[in-house]
């Protein structure tokens, strides 16, 4: 057994004792803390009692809501957009604090419906800072989504001393005093928002995602448009989450050959910086003459601008599809097959858009063996 193997069984043994542990010293109410009980003679605050409601907001004076989005999927941002815009359609004067990191900050920077953006951080110093920042700000509601909570996020949660906490499926938990009871796996992830709405009090909710952009950002798009000929632009990102996920070099070429055999249609890339050189020398082998790099991609908010100004977008990854179902774009939009994996990930976070053909790569036949994307016919993507 290597260093690396032996490794990860000790991080698999220890990670639930770590867990128990955090959740002792964190898993109480506010000051109720274990720590508070070591250094406060004081008489610390009453838990409170779970409490059941169909209109949260209404029955609690909610004026404040403090949204925990720290895990960095963008995709998830994406889509959370929707609760924050369906909350200030009914109540406007309710603040709306997101708490997020990284590529994130970028997806509501300029959302109308947000109201104050906190960074979080991986430092521990930094991240009881910022708790102190937001406790002294008194937020009547933090809602976090997190299936599973380390111990770094419960402390977190338990030092910004929201009025009333909101959790995911946390009914045995007294850091939470509203549990969102919700199981069901075999449905798209914004029925799970929708039960979020539904105690919050905002009933029939339009479950659309948000993405808004700066005249800056129209601007880099439109220019970047206007450079191209042709009357048709497709748009391809070929990166995923892992490798697994992501269009290795024969099928970018394969894709981009079955375009190009369309009149007056042109060729672009979306991308994360760390893959522009490998994507710029793939992009000149092909065919310079109708394929467009533009190499000044650096944030999510760039890649959202040319993906507004493209007919078809080409896509293995999720994020981006959220991102094109949010600027109600026309998308091929390329998954693994759920066969064997004993996931339901396409339906899960499917792109629940009617302008959007999900393309499903072939099965893994072999036991552990995880499944290629770049296992599907080309021709099924409808370039027209």
């Amino acid at each position: 057994m290597g260093i690396r193997e032996l490794n990860r069984k000790l991080q698999d043994f220890l990670r639930p004792k770590r867990l128990a542990l955090g959740r002792f010293l964190w898993d109480r109410k506010n000051n109720s803390s274990f720590l508070w009980f070591l250094f406060n003679k004081e008489k610390p605050r009453l838990e409170l009692k779970k409490i059941k409601h169909n209109n949260l907001i209404k029955e609690e004076n909610i004026r404040s809501i403090l949204f925990i989005r720290n895990d960095g999927k963008i995709g998830d941002m994406i889509i959370n957009t929707l609760m924050f815009r369906e909350i200030k359609k009914v109540y406007p004067g309710v603040k709306i604090g997101v708490v997020t990191r990284g590529a994130n900050k970028q997806v509501i920077v300029n959302n109308p419906h947000v109201d104050a953006i906190y960074d979080y951080s991986k430092s521990d110093r930094e991240l009881k800072n910022l708790a102190h920042k937001i406790m002294e700000e008194k937020y009547d509601l933090l809602i976090d989504f997190s299936e599973i909570l380390r111990v770094k996020q419960m402390k977190f949660i338990n030092l910004c001393m929201a009025r009333v906490n909101m959790g995911l499926n946390k009914d045995d938990w007294n850091l939470f005093d509203v549990s969102v009871e919700y199981i069901d796996g075999e449905k798209h992830i914004t029925n799970r928002y929708k039960e979020y709405l539904k105690i919050l009090g905002i009933k029939n909710p339009n479950l659309s995602y948000d993405i808004h952009l700066s005249e800056e950002n129209l601007k880099f798009g439109i220019e970047f448009r206007e450079r191209i000929k042709e009357k048709k632009l497709i748009c391809i990102n070929p990166y995923g989450a892992s490798k697994y996920r992501t269009l290795n070099e024969k099928k970018i070429k394969e894709i981009v050959g079955e375009i190009l055999k369309e009149e007056d249609t042109a060729v672009t890339f979306v991308y994360s910086p760390d893959k522009l050189v490998e994507l710029k020398k793939i992009a000149e082998e092909i065919n310079l003459e109708r394929v467009y790099l533009n190499e000044k991609i650096f944030t999510i908010l760039d890649t959202a601008s040319i993906i507004k100004v493209s007919d078809l977008i080409i896509t293995p990854d999720t994020s981006i599809v959220h991102l094109g179902v949010a600027l109600d774009k026309k998308m091929a939009a390329i998954y693994r097959s759920d066969e064997g994996s004993g996931e339901l990930n396409s339906l899960v976070w499917g792109a629940n858009s009617p302008k959007v053909k999900q393309i499903y790569a072939e099965p893994s036949l072999g036991e552990n063996e995880e499944a290629d994307i770049n296992e599907f016919h080309v021709e099924e993507i409808e370039l027209s």
